[in-house]
């Protein structure tokens, strides 16, 4: 578990919560992943994460790995968990749908880093509102492979095709309530289609 812009309060509940969980020797990193001093290339066979985004970080502290001319942290997070990926590594990672459709250079880039170097395999998109109280920027959740460490040239783009859900309901009111709703929403159906995909 890293991030970016943890405090020691969170590393405490995150080592709380894994072994109330049953993981009797929780690990936990408290490092900033796009600082400088961060630098785990191709360590990492799964990487599931919730970073933090529409945010931006100093210039002068942006880790100097990274490739992408941005400050936006939902961008840097997307390529610094395509670095920290070993060559057939998954993740699955949460960013704002403006990643998907943002125009300057930098999204476009990020894109390309999916979909050039990484299987992108799949892209559920969330409702604005999933997130509340604390954000109601509308969401996705990105699966992708990495195929392609930097170095090596892309002699055609890995991905060939992307399953795409738009889920509706999460089971959860969608106001800053968030009161649990009958059933389970998409979930089980995501999951579903998503394994007999084709």
């Amino acid at each position: 578990l890293w991030g970016y812009d943890f405090d020691s309060t969170m590393v405490r509940l995150g080592l709380m919560n894994l072994m109330m969980h049953g993981i009797d020797e929780p690990h936990i990193d408290y490092k900033d992943t796009l600082s400088k001093t961060f630098n785990q290339p191709n360590q990492y066979d799964i990487v599931m994460a919730n970073p933090p985004f529409t945010g931006s970080i100093d210039k002068g502290d942006i880790n100097e790995t990274l490739s992408l001319t941005t400050t936006k942290t939902e961008l840097l997070f997307v390529e610094t968990i395509y670095n920290l990926l070993k060559k057939g590594g998954t993740a699955g990672v949460i960013v704002p749908q403006g990643v998907l459709f943002g125009s300057g250079k930098a999204f476009v880039a990020a894109r390309q880093i999916l979909v050039d170097r990484c299987d992108l395999k799949a892209v559920v998109t969330m409702p604005s509102g999933v997130f509340k109280p604390y954000a109601g920027v509308s969401t996705a959740v990105l699966i992708f492979t990495k195929v392609y460490d930097k170095e090596d040239k892309v002699t055609e783009p890995a991905t060939e095709h992307v399953w795409f859900y738009d889920m509706a309901s999460d089971g959860y009111s969608l106001d800053d309530k968030r009161n649990k709703l009958e059933g389970y929403g998409d979930l089980q159906d995501i999951v579903e289609k998503f394994k007999k995909r084709n």
